[in-house]
């Protein structure tokens, strides 16, 4: 996080474009994370050059961290929902009506524990912890074929990268712990995956995520299983937080806020960037945007 602070936070990197075969982001994730972890000079002693190779290597991480939620939470979506199992295509859920394809139990059954392990071992990730790469190794090896060699694909977003500087999470994280006591923070997917996995751990609470992406995704209300609710039920009357990354207009929390809120006991909701007009006021928020 620290090395993650040298970056411009006011404009997305390049290296948020990706297309990558699963399997291959993850050996990256991997040579990215030893890299890091290898480099044992003080970071105000290094070279020019050597703060800018670090600097890379550090931005990849976070970018690429997200895909091993978002092409697992893609994997459920496909099986719950009688979708293809495309090596390119993420399916609006919509057109589930014209496939109906019937995946087994044993299939939806494997790809909700996938799911749920793919959130931990991107947690693992982002804190670099000493099992991160051994567990990113077993999760690929329970992954079937048409997952691993699945491309995942990412482009810049502006808000998205506004909304995950580190320092900016850490501020929202301290005005969460200040007013509230959460036990679970549940983030809309699939923009909020990368600061979300940053906050859930700054907050030292458990993640899921609920797929809902109206603008990318087309999503017309968050799409929950009833694997997302039995995952979620443990959580029933306890302090929750709903989080998306980026709060401009409002519908997309707002609608989140109406679906799960039933589920938990007390729910308050927050979001790294407000904009000034947008029909929802979070109860927490880490920057107010004019535009």
């Amino acid at each position: 996080m620290q090395i993650l602070e040298w970056a411009d936070w006011e404009s997305p990197p390049e290296q948020m474009n990706c297309s990558m075969p699963f399997q291959t982001i993850i050996s990256t994730i991997a040579d990215l994370m030893s890299d890091l972890v290898s480099t044992e000079d003080p970071l105000n002693t290094l070279a020019p050059e050597q703060s800018r190779l670090l600097l890379d290597k550090a931005i990849r991480l976070y970018v690429l961290a997200p895909s091993v939620v978002n092409v697992l939470l893609n994997y459920k979506i496909c099986v719950e929902h009688g979708l293809p199992l495309h090596p390119t295509v993420y399916y609006e859920l919509k057109e589930a009506r014209k496939y109906r394809i019937s995946h087994s139990l044993g299939e939806i059954q494997r790809a909700s524990e996938l799911y749920w392990r793919a959130i931990d071992v991107a947690r693992d990730c982002c804190r670099f912890a000493p099992d991160a790469v051994q567990n990113l190794n077993r999760l690929l090896a329970g992954v079937p074929a048409s997952v691993s060699s699945f491309v995942y694909t990412a482009a810049q977003d502006h808000y998205t990268w506004l909304g995950s500087q580190p320092s900016l999470l850490s501020a929202l994280a301290e005005k969460i712990k200040k007013g509230y006591q959460p036990s679970l923070l549940v983030a809309a997917a699939h923009g909020s995956i990368m600061p979300a996995l940053v906050l859930s751990g700054l907050l030292d609470v458990p993640l899921y995520f609920v797929r809902f992406s109206m603008f990318k995704r087309h999503d017309e209300e968050p799409i929950i299983s009833l694997s997302d609710q039995a995952w979620l039920f443990d959580f029933r009357g306890k302090n929750v937080i709903l989080y998306d990354e980026d709060v401009a207009g409002g519908r997309t929390l707002e609608l989140f806020l109406h679906r799960l809120s039933p589920l938990f006991g007390q729910v308050k909701t927050a979001c790294s960037i407000r904009h000034a007009g947008s029909s929802i006021h979070p109860d927490f928020f880490g920057r107010m945007w004019w535009d």
